[in-house]
């Protein structure tokens, strides 16, 4: 399905009321995962994966979002962020990473669907349909709601500044609203000339002083939209082409790479000039980048499935294929960027294939059980890969059929699943502060 066809099942899920159904659930988690076309990872502009998560996806939502967030500090809960379920509220599941036990969920009133979190860890953003809510991860309660009037479906994707000052709402329809972390008030929203098609995830350079939003548009060139942070004003469109997608950054800031319909364009941050696009074969659904910013990893999530491609930051050319025999729903990196892993829904059984980054060769599927949704994230610590599913298969009035699965990355092998205490829900992001 292309981008038009999921952002009009993206507007009918939002457009109706809780509780929603399975069809509409996959609907507005499939228009999140626009980022992640990401990773989104939603929260963290540089990383991808996610990302995302993506992040993405932010997303990304965000994968964007992507929607998957990482983050270096030392963490002894993951968040697991779902979409709204049978009784119609969406929700953020703290997990004990000592115990692995799933906590009592945090509720997010109406439609959500894109999470970020600032860099200290302490503070979580759920935003929904024109609201903003707040989650304090101390004592792991919802704030006050942050109302941001204007668009009916504003935001689309959220994501934080790496000082963690600002949080930045992404509006479909052509509106990005700052909000202070200090103060929980939303700024001057920032508005974007958009005729056509709508705005994506948002990323940030490292230094956090430009913020890139995706202007997608369904027949015709996407642009990038640059955001100046220190003003909050929007800069001069960059065009990357049609069906544009998930952006990363280099480590160092000075290269912005956009995902897209068989290719992946690099901009120049300091000019804002596209260069020539390096043609990949495959849709770059997801993208991931090292840490030390050496390798690009692009891939799939549909037409032409079951590669990633490695793009060599220097050269600005694309390697040879890897092949992982399923499509690539979501990316998530080792913090020592040594091996990357790639989430599939393989039919009805998730499975995660990681991916050596010396030798580019995808290791042995790691099997994770029935369930579709496999949102990944890895720890900070580097040592524990986190895999959130829904079973598909079990009713959705019946209880606990989300799970979390915690997988040692130096073994490969999946532990004892972390049941979820909710019903109908699927899950977008995983959140490791």
């Amino acid at each position: 399905m292309d981008e038009t066809g999921l952002r009009t099942l993206l507007d009918s899920a939002l457009d109706g009321e809780p509780p929603l159904g399975p069809i509409a659930q996959n609907s507005l988690r499939a228009g999140i995962k626009l980022r992640r076309r990401r990773r989104v990872r939603a929260a963290a502009g540089s990383v991808a994966a996610a990302a995302a998560l993506a992040v993405a996806i932010p997303v990304g939502i965000g994968h964007t979002p992507g929607p998957v967030t990482e983050h270096r500090a030392a963490a002894s809960t993951v968040y697991v962020a779902y979409v709204p379920d049978a009784g119609g509220q969406g929700s953020v599941v703290p997990i004990s990473t000592a115990t692995s036990t799933a906590g009592t969920p945090i509720r997010v009133r109406g439609q959500f669907g894109a999470v970020a979190i600032t860099p200290d860890g302490k503070t979580l953003y759920a935003a929904g349909r024109n609201t903003v809510v707040p989650i304090s991860t101390a004592t792991n309660t919802a704030g006050t709601v942050i109302r941001l009037g204007g668009e009916p479906r504003t935001p689309f994707g959220i994501a934080i500044t790496p000082d963690g000052k600002t949080a930045y709402a992404v509006g479909l329809w052509g509106t990005v609203i700052p909000i202070s972390t200090v103060t929980n008030k939303p700024g001057k929203p920032i508005h974007i000339a958009v005729r056509a098609g709508s705005l994506g995830p948002i990323v940030f350079t490292p230094d956090g002083k430009i913020a890139y939003v995706l202007h997608s548009v369904p027949q015709g060139s996407s642009m990038i939209i640059p955001i100046n942070t220190i003003t909050n004003t929007a800069g001069k469109p960059i065009r990357v082409g049609p069906g544009a997608g998930p952006i990363v950054f280099t480590p160092d800031g000075k290269t912005a790479y956009v995902g897209g319909p068989g290719t992946v364009t690099p901009i120049n941050t300091a000019t804002g000039r596209a260069g020539q696009p390096i043609r990949i074969g495959v849709n770059a659904d997801q993208i991931a980048i090292t840490p030390d910013g050496k390798t690009v990893y692009v891939g799939a999530a549909g037409g032409r499935t079951g590669t990633v491609i490695p793009i060599s930051t220097a050269t600005n050319t694309a390697g040879q294929p890897i092949r992982v025999g399923v499509f690539a729903q979501e990316f998530a990196i080792t913090p020592d960027g040594k091996t990357l892993y790639v989430s599939s829904p393989y039919g009805s059984m998730g499975v995660i294939v990681p991916i050596s980054t010396a030798t580019n060769t995808a290791g042995k599927p790691i099997r994770i059980g029935i369930g579709i949704g496999v949102t990944i994230a890895v720890s900070p610590d580097g040592k524990t890969l986190y895999a959130a599913t829904v079973n598909q298969g079990l009713p959705s009035n019946t209880a606990a059929v989300n799970k979390v699965i915690p997988i040692s990355t130096a073994t490969n092998t999946p532990g004892k699943p972390i049941r979820i205490p909710i019903r109908g829900a699927h899950p977008f992001a995983v959140i490791t502060p």
